[in-house]
């Protein structure tokens, strides 16, 4: 059944890297904070670019092509790159590269429960899953943390963030009108309008159909900005000053594990 979201945009996205928690500090010249700042945006920068080649390379495997003319799951991606501002030549370099690559990089879920109460899945990009689980292992333990199923803590789902031309509406029909008509019509699970003003709407559906309903709403006229399989928590907690201190040095040592695309939690 089509659920209407009204739900906060916070709701759709988890980004751990704020840069805007960098803070100009007593004592240091603005000459310092600015090399501070620019070397946190360098750090986030290059952390995004391994996110989109990994995410470029699953999509020459998964497509058996690095020719997004014939692989329509690595055209999408690359038009992602571009609105992340990654520069084409840095792209077609790393097209190349993945052609000669042999081995075989998947995604993969390291599910995690910290000190009792928050429960963690984080998404690792791989071709050695095993390996990278057991080298982390010691860490998460001395950390306060351990392995275990949190599967049952979350929703499984894909989001997928649009605008549609609001001018184009029929006249009397409003933006939630066509979204829940063409929700219903091409089979997505939930919406959730995000901006009246600027068209911009969020679809929900399960993993296996988000390409094809991606490819729906762009063929019916809606924009396609992104597509993200989330993990959303049934039950947010909410976390005392030091645990949340705690927690925020955990997940600085989650983000250098090899490969870790996204953290999930049941943090509110």
């Amino acid at each position: 059944m089509l659920r209407l979201l009204k739900l906060p945009v916070s709701f759709v996205s988890r980004n751990y890297c704020n840069l805007n928690s960098v803070r100009c500090m007593a004592g240091h010249s603005k000459w310092a904070n600015i090399k501070h700042t620019k070397a946190k945006n360098d750090e986030f920068k290059s952390a995004l670019f391994a996110k989109i080649a990994r995410q470029l390379r699953l999509a020459i495997q998964d497509g058996n092509s690095a020719d997004p003319a014939i692989n329509p799951s690595l055209q999408s991606e690359i038009e992602k790159a571009l609105k992340q501002n990654m520069p084409m030549s840095t792209i077609q370099k790393t097209l190349n590269q993945f052609k000669r690559v042999a081995q075989n990089v998947k995604k993969h879920r390291l599910d995690i429960r910290f000190k009792r109460n928050i429960y963690i899945i984080c998404t690792i990009c791989t071709d050695n899953f095993a390996a990278v689980k057991m080298d982390a292992a010691a860490m998460v333990k001395k950390s306060g943390g351990e392995y275990i199923d949190v599967g049952h803590m979350f929703q499984d789902c894909c989001l997928i963030q649009s605008q549609y031309d609001t001018t184009k509406l029929l006249e009397g029909q409003s933006l939630e009108d066509r979204a829940v008509e063409d929700a219903i019509e091409l089979g997505a699970e939930d919406i959730q309008i995000v901006d009246i003003t600027t068209g911009s709407i969020n679809f929900f559906c399960d993993p296996d159909n988000v390409f094809s309903l991606s490819k729906a709403l762009a063929n019916v006229g809606y924009s396609i900005e992104n597509c993200e399989h989330l993990y959303v928590s049934n039950n947010l907690v909410t976390l005392s000053l030091n645990e949340k201190t705690a927690y925020d040095a955990f997940k600085e040592k989650l983000r250098n594990i090899p490969g870790l695309e996204d953290i999930y939690d049941n943090v509110e």
